[in-house]
């Protein structure tokens, strides 16, 4: 055996590598639970994070819950441009709807809407929902504001950005439709209040002009491209707030009932709708006409809405700042009278056509049209001059020589394409125009009624049926081509509609060219409020 001494130097060999033997093996054994404790940590974040995960895609709603909250003045708010002068330290309200999650998750939104108010920030996180929300920036002359938060559990509120659909799911889509509405129609029963319900106690019609305001029905029809959809107000509460969407008939979305359009879920359009109502305090209805394509006809329903609204504040609103309008002495951006003429020959037509869109009141000339027509076709003669009465041009001259021994094909249609050619030049680029309109004409027993849109996008809807082959010298085949040919050449969207078609052909096509007079009268006529701008949420109408 043998034996080592402390002082031995072969003793000191083995100690030495006795210690570095030790330490490596615990340096080994403090990496492996390092190593152990980094993947577990890892293995709950993954879990974790999929739970979240599965949260925000399975969430059920259980309960809804309301608040509003007083903003400073200079937040954007539901009032009219009057009260901008209301001194900095006086609060506005501001509302909000939230829809509250069995997990905690929640969704709420504010909305605030100013009269004539600029677009304000929209964000719901459903990209098109938005889109549409800025038509009323657009056709109801409203500023509009509207933003979604969403908070999951104790994290903090995730706010929707615009032009962005990373949170635009199916999950909540409804939720968010049924906050956005709420939202947006408490904003706009304060607007309605202030703007529709503004009649001094102390005024000795206080009570007549009250129940004027109240009951006052007005309907408009917006048409885009094939599809045309309406909608009606007969009254808002103003004192208990309680609307009602009495019908909703816009469904379905297309032949095969477009289902999404983007990530927009169709079928919460009437939930969107209905709390606009209910919150408003409006009761109304909306209704689809025509229509194919699902996008056209949300958009149809979007934009009546928008300008029946307008509609029925003019009407019945006690501001002046609803009220500045006029047709006479109209002139364009560049400070040109909106008048145009052409001539065009050909081997089959000669044509002189020239007008003035805007008639000059005076009581020495009886507000009548001056001119001449004169085409060789007499009922296209009394055609025209129905036109130009109810457009009210200042002047229209079209006289014409064609070939009319063969038959009335070309004259008609190549007048009808000149004088659309004449209404769209002097149109210009249609900066403050009203652009849309819509209105009906009664002619003994028939009634037809017009929806128009000066939208740089041709389209004829046309359902005008006639009995016999012919109205005097004009075929009636060529009463759609007249339509068509001033529609396409006019740059227009045009739907002729029959309500009732009568007894006589002559009185169903006098209907027709009277009720196209009215409502192109509405679309030229200018509307100071726009301070020129085009009447579009694009910001312009070029093709």
């Amino acid at each position: 055996m043998i034996h080592f001494s402390p002082s031995s130097s072969l003793f000191s060999f083995a100690f030495s590598l006795h210690l570095r033997l030790l330490h490596k093996t615990r340096h080994k054994k403090m990496s492996l639970r390092a190593l152990v404790t980094t993947n577990a940590q890892s293995l709950e974040c993954n879990r974790v994070s999929r739970n979240r995960k599965s949260r925000t895609t399975a969430r059920t709603k259980s309960n809804t819950y309301f608040s509003h909250r007083s903003v400073s003045s200079n937040t954007a708010i539901a009032s009219s441009s009057s009260t901008s002068s209301t001194s900095s330290n006086e609060t506005k309200t501001h509302f909000a709807a939230s829809e509250k999650y069995e997990n905690d998750e929640t969704l709420s939104a504010t909305a605030s809407i100013e009269n004539l108010g600029k677009r304000g920030k929209i964000a719901t996180g459903q990209p098109f929902l938005d889109h549409m929300i800025d038509q009323l920036t657009a056709h109801a002359q409203i500023g509009v504001s509207v933003q979604v938060s969403k908070r999951f559990g104790t994290n903090e509120n995730v706010l929707m950005k615009s032009d962005c659909d990373e949170y635009a799911i199916d999950a909540d889509a409804e939720s968010t439709f049924r906050a956005s509405g709420e939202a947006i129609g408490k904003a706009l029963r304060k607007m309605l209040s202030e703007e529709c319900g503004g009649v001094k106690e102390d005024s000795d019609d206080t009570k007549e002009k009250k129940k004027k305001k109240k009951n006052s029905r007005v309907r408009f029809a917006a048409p885009l491209d094939e599809a045309y959809a309406s909608c009606e107000i007969e009254r808002f509460d103003a004192e208990r707030g309680e609307g009602e969407l009495k019908i909703f008939e816009v469904a379905p979305y297309g032949p095969r009932n477009r289902t999404h359009i983007g990530k927009y879920p169709t079928k919460y359009t009437e939930v969107f709708f209905g709390e606009v109502a209910k919150n408003s305090g409006l009761t109304m209805t909306l209704k689809k006409h025509r229509g194919d394509n699902a996008h056209h006809i949300v958009e149809a329903t979007f934009k009546s809405f928008a300008r029946c609204l307008r509609k029925f504040m003019d009407e019945s609103s006690s501001s002046s700042t609803t009220t500045p309008r006029t047709t006479s002495n109209a002139i364009d951006n560049n400070n040109n009278k909106r008048a145009a003429s052409k001539a065009r020959s050909t081997k089959e037509t000669s044509i002189d056509v020239s007008l003035d869109l805007d008639r000059q009141i005076s009581t020495s000339n009886n507000n009548i049209t001056k001119g001449e027509i004169a085409t060789g076709i007499k009922t296209l003669d009394f055609l025209f001059e129905a036109l130009a009465d109810e457009a009210e041009f200042g002047e229209f001259k079209c006289v014409a020589s064609g070939d009319v021994w063969i038959d009335d094909h070309h004259t008609t249609e190549d007048v009808a394409i000149t004088i659309g050619q004449c209404l769209n030049e002097a149109l210009g680029n249609k900066s403050g125009c009203n652009r849309m309109g819509s209105a009906t004409a009664i002619v003994n027993e028939s009634e037809v009624e017009v929806i128009m849109d000066l939208s740089n996008r041709p389209y004829l809807g046309y359902d005008l049926d006639f009995a016999n082959d012919s109205i005097g010298d004009l075929s009636c085949e060529m009463i759609e081509h007249l339509f068509m040919s001033v529609t396409f050449n006019g740059q227009m969207t045009v739907h002729v509609v029959t309500k009732e078609k009568g007894n006589k052909d002559e009185d169903l096509a006098e209907a027709a060219i009277r009720a196209f007079g009215k409502c192109f009268k509405q679309c030229k006529t200018i509307d100071s409020r726009r301070a020129g701008a085009v009447a579009s949420s694009k910001g312009t109408l070029s093709v």
